[in-house]
């Protein structure tokens, strides 16, 4: 093979590493890659949410259920635990392991929900860019730099502080978010649509452009938002976990994984597994949803293979 044969191919590789995810980057220096680690994280993400839909059938006691003449009860496998609470109870007397059945339901619903309106709103703004181009263009794509250089945790904060914190103004904020990523990539994909043969052809027939987008340029583009969703599924997940466990997220009676591990921190010494039980279940829940997102990316994306 000649040496401008061979370049060629090199600066390629060197492309797709470059490319590669932060994530990938990593798991690939741990060594933790391959099917294997796909396989676990898809195994538990299907245990999650098995047990976010179905987990209430399951659940020993009322999440609000409270004895105070349990409190702060450890786990069954540590001194003093008891197999009526296995995972021990908090302050209040209440099961950590109901608590958590239920927390991990609203947090889940929480964080797809918002997933999908961040997908939804950027993804119909980034179309709109695109098509109408000019000052239209430059607007939406000027809210999409002041999103990227505002850091979003003390926007939303902000909200909830001044606004209220309903379940419902918590959902479209944690919602908001990522927002900017999808007008993005929606507005390069479709700019990069509207120069394709297909597209070209189906205009010159007098199809007109809502039935183009709708038939023609989403259908090959929602394969790529939709990867781009699960990797800011993870992301969701942690900004509502963060926001409750600052106090200005899930109110009681509601709990959420993020309220859990905010009662906890006053208990880390006495009481560490209140803290830890949601901490685990929050680690691995969006490590192994950017995992399948990273490996969704890898196989969708011609560019990386």
């Amino acid at each position: 093979m000649s040496h401008q044969q061979a370049q060629p191919a090199t600066q390629t590789v060197t492309t797709n590493r470059i490319k590669r995810s932060r994530l990938g980057a990593l798991l690939h220096r741990w060594g933790l890659t391959g099917e294997w680690l796909v396989t676990a994280a898809l195994i538990y993400v299907s245990f999650i949410l098995f047990v976010a839909v179905f987990g209430f059938l399951f659940q020993p006691y009322p999440h609000t259920q409270t004895d105070l003449f349990n409190q702060l009860q450890p786990p069954v496998f540590m001194d003093g635990g008891s197999w009526a609470h296995l995972l021990g109870t908090d302050d209040l007397g209440r099961d950590v392991l109901s608590r958590l059945i239920r927390g991990l339901r609203l947090s889940v619903l929480i964080g797809v929900i918002g997933t999908v309106i961040g997908a939804i709103l950027g993804s119909f703004l980034g179309i709109v860019a695109a098509h109408f181009r000019g000052w239209v263009e430059e607007v939406l794509m000027m809210l999409v730099d002041i999103q990227v250089s505002l850091p979003f945790i003390i926007f939303a904060l902000a909200i909830l502080a001044f606004v209220g914190n309903s379940l419902t103004i918590l959902i479209i904020v944690v919602g908001i978010d990522g927002w900017e990523r999808y007008a993005r990539l929606s507005r390069s994909m479709v700019l990069s649509a509207n120069r394709q043969d297909y597209v070209l052809a189906v205009r010159s027939l007098g199809l007109n452009n809502f039935k183009i987008y709708q038939r023609h340029v989403l259908p090959n583009i929602m394969g790529t938002l939709v990867v781009q969703a699960t990797i800011n599924l993870p992301g969701v997940i942690l900004l509502e976990s963060t926001l409750s466990f600052l106090g200005l997220g899930v109110q009681p009676p509601m709990t959420s994984l993020g309220q859990i591990l905010g009662v906890g921190r006053d208990y880390l010494i006495l009481a560490p597994w209140i803290a830890v039980a949601p901490g685990l279940v929050i680690f691995f829940l969006t490590l192994s949803i950017a995992v399948i997102g990273d490996w969704l990316r890898d196989k969708l994306d011609p560019t990386l293979k």
